[in-house]
Order: C-alpha cells, then structure tokens, then sequence
C-alpha cells in the first residue's frame, strides 16, 4: 500500500464567509460527540467502481477536478472571537488539494482493512482537506475508489452527486456548472433567504408547544436496546404500492412507522423527528454540501382511518414539516431545551426516524425474502432516544436503537411486526417468515 504524505498548509488570513444552516448544523453535533468516537456520526465512507479504463494518475485528476468543481470539497471551518461560525476556502485548486489530501494507493485484497482503519481516523475540518481517498487497484489497474468524506462537506445525497461527477470527469464527458456552491447559500440564506429561518423558528415552538408531555418522571435505560428487521420486501413492489396510494414512499414509511408506535403503545399523539434532505428546492437539489436536519411533526389521528387515509393524512403532515425543516441549530438546541428540559412537565421527545431509500425504477427486480429480527446492543450508545433507521437498495430493512423506558424488547418486537405487516399490505404481498 502506498500513501502520499501532506503538506502542510501556508499561514493565510482567508476571506471568511458565513456557514450554511446545514454546515452549522453538522458542526453542533460534531461538538457533541465524544472525541473518541467523531468518525462514527460524522464520516462517510463510500466505494465507488471504476467505469473507464485508466491510470492511477488519471484517477488522482478527476477527484482534484471534483474537489475544484464543488468548493465543500476543500473547505475549512473557523469561529471568530464573537462566536462567530465562519467558512472559508481552504484549497484555491485541484492541484493544491491533490498536494494536501490524504492519499493512497492499495490492493484490492486490502479494501477491507483499508475501509475499517480509515472510517475511523478523524478528519480536520479546521485546516486539512475534508475527505480522504485511496486507489483501489487489481494488478496495478485501478478498479475501485474509496472515498471517505466529512459530513459537513457531504451528506447522503450530496454523495450521490459526486459520484456522478467523478464518473464524468473520469471518462472526460462533459459537464454543466454545478448547480450551487454552499457560500452563495449562507449568503441568502444570511439575507433574502432569512424570512423561511424565522417561519421555520415558529413552527418548531409551535409544534413543540402541542407536543405530549411525559406522563411521569421517566428516566432512559442505561443501555441502548438494539433490533435489526430485514422486511425481505422487495422495494420496488413497495414503491409501487406507494404510487397506488398517491404518496411516497417515504410516506408510507412515516405512515406505518406511526401506525407501529400508536398501536403498540396504545397513545394517539405522538412527536416524530424525521430527518429531511432538504433537497425539495431546485436550487439546493444539485449542491455538494451537507443539508439534513430534523424535522419535527405532531401526529394525532384516532385510528379508524383505513391506512390508505393515514398515509395520505401523513403525507400532508411531513410536508408541511419538511418545508419549516432548515431551520437555525443553535435556535433548535434552544428550543429543544425549554421544552424537553425546562418544561414541567417536560414533552415527551418523541421517535426519531430516517428513511434511506433508492428512488423508484432505481432497484432492480428481486423476489421477497421470509423477514428477520435479531436483537443486539447497537454499535452506537449516543443519540436520540428513539431512532428508527429505514434504508433500502433492493429490500426494505430497518434498524433500530431504543433506550426509552416505556419500550423493552418484547414491545420493540411488537412494534417491528406491526410495521412489517403494514409493509407487506402496501406492497400487496403475503407473510414469509
């Protein structure tokens, strides 16, 4: 394996700019996270084939041209004497990025080690380039890229984006400009953008506000309960029984995930935080750079309705809450603070979920699978207290990390079997399993 060294960077006195709500964001949880375990919530490691006959070196060109392309790529972060949270570009050129990042080359048959080892090394977001990259070469032929890349630079869809990007550039197709660079971002967001922070600012008190308080004083297990359901639904048939039902199929999730939680613990109201994309308008949809936030909704419904009714109920609901979701993170820690500490009695914090899935026709075709549980201690003891993980490429599966005290194994359980059977009703497919 062969790695390049970093050079360090020159003394500069850079012209700063403000961050973006979502940089901010990812930074106030960066601040929380034990320094021992920083990579976990905020590295993201992604693998990505190479499509085109080439050269190491020729490698090496097209990430230093994605890096020049999208400026999250090679900025730094910086908080002035007042507090402050300032951006700022740290690289002026790929050829500048390719002189600092943190680089290798290395066998196929050390990609897995590679993967664990630099998943877990932190990255300076202060003063070094925020991703690290290795060649992955079969007989000296480039075949894969591993690509590790701070949250703050990159979130999920950001990802995608990339990857897109560097195929294009790899393979010399051209390109049109990028759709955004988050500087220009901070900077409406900072000036005519700023009437949607303050509208998003009411929303949270005012759902906050609504929200079920704790029946009683409760006090969160010491261990985190940990599940993995593997639905073995195949996910275009879900996608499909979405469409039938006039939502997404995000909403469905949303929907039968309330569905789970109202059945099971017998209440009607209920607190969700689903994470948001953010990317619903055009002019975020193409930007590298991270965007996720929470977005709270207050889900009140009696139950008699048939579940096409509620998707549809729900559908309307995250909406609303999807378009108040960019919202300021130092006003949400506030926020948050009055009314899950300060508050008496306190609310309830509620059931934090989100929902990872390939678009529809993005999956191929597969069979369903009989569904799975296992029970386990998650990787991860930090976070909310409630957090249900939806992802899917080609089936549904869900994971899971609870230390509420009004949920222990057997209701978790109930809570997974009520959500599969939703799932399989959707889909239009019978139990496995």
């Amino acid at each position: 394996m062969e790695t390049t060294s970093l050079t360090a960077n020159p003394t500069v006195s850079p012209t700063t700019y403000p961050m973006t709500i979502g940089q901010l964001s990812v930074h106030r949880d960066v601040e929380l996270v034990p320094a021992d375990r920083l990579w976990e919530a905020n590295l993201q490691p992604v693998v990505w084939d190479v499509r085109t006959p080439c050269t190491v070196e020729d490698v090496w060109q097209a990430l230093g041209a994605l890096a020049e392309r999208h400026e999250s790529l090679r900025t730094n972060y910086l908080f002035e004497a007042d507090g402050s949270a300032r951006q700022f570009i740290g690289a002026q050129d790929a050829a500048e990025v390719l002189a600092r990042v943190d680089r290798g080359v290395a066998d196929v048959e050390e990609l897995p080690a590679l993967l664990a080892s630099k998943y877990q090394e932190a990255l300076d977001i202060y003063h070094g380039i925020p991703w690290r990259a290795w060649v992955i070469t079969a007989d000296g032929v480039p075949t894969k890229v591993l690509l590790v890349v701070h949250h703050i630079a990159a979130d999920g869809a950001a990802a995608l984006i990339m990857q897109d990007d560097f195929h294009a550039l790899l393979a010399g197709e051209p390109l049109d400009p990028p759709a955004g660079q988050p500087i220009a971002m901070a900077l409406d967001q900072q000036g005519a953008g700023a009437f949607r922070l303050r509208a998003a600012q009411r929303y949270w008190r005012r759902t906050l506000e609504a929200a079920p308080r704790l029946p009683e004083a409760a006090v969160a297990n010491a261990e985190m309960l940990g599940a993995v359901l593997q639905t073995g639904i195949p996910l275009e048939l879900a996608h499909a029984g979405a469409e039938k039902l006039d939502v997404s199929m995000a909403s469905v999730v949303l929907a039968a995930y309330y569905h789970a939680v109202r059945t099971v613990l017998g209440r009607s109201a209920l607190l969700l935080m689903a994470m948001s994309a953010n990317r619903f308008d055009p002019s975020m949809a193409g930007v590298v750079t991270s965007l996720t936030q929470w977005a709270p909704m207050l889900l009140d419904f009696d139950g008699t309705e048939p579940f096409a009714e509620l998707a549809a109920k729900v559908n309307g609901k995250a909406l609303n809450a999807f378009k108040n979701s960019i919202c300021d993170p130092d006003y949400v820690v506030d926020v948050r603070e009055e009314y899950f500490e300060k508050t008496d009695p306190p609310v309830d914090k509620g059931f934090s979920t989100n929902v990872i899935l390939a678009p529809p026709g993005f999956a191929p075709a597969v069979e369903q699978e009989p569904h799975m549980v296992e029970f386990a201690p998650p990787a991860r003891s930090f976070g909310p207290g409630f957090y249900f993980i939806v992802s899917g490429l080609e089936r549904i599966d869900v994971a899971v990390r609870c230390n509420r005290p009004d949920v222990d194994q057997p209701t978790l359980a109930a809570i997974l079997d009520v959500f599969q059977k939703t799932l399989l009703e959707v889909a239009g497919l019978p139990a496995m399993g």
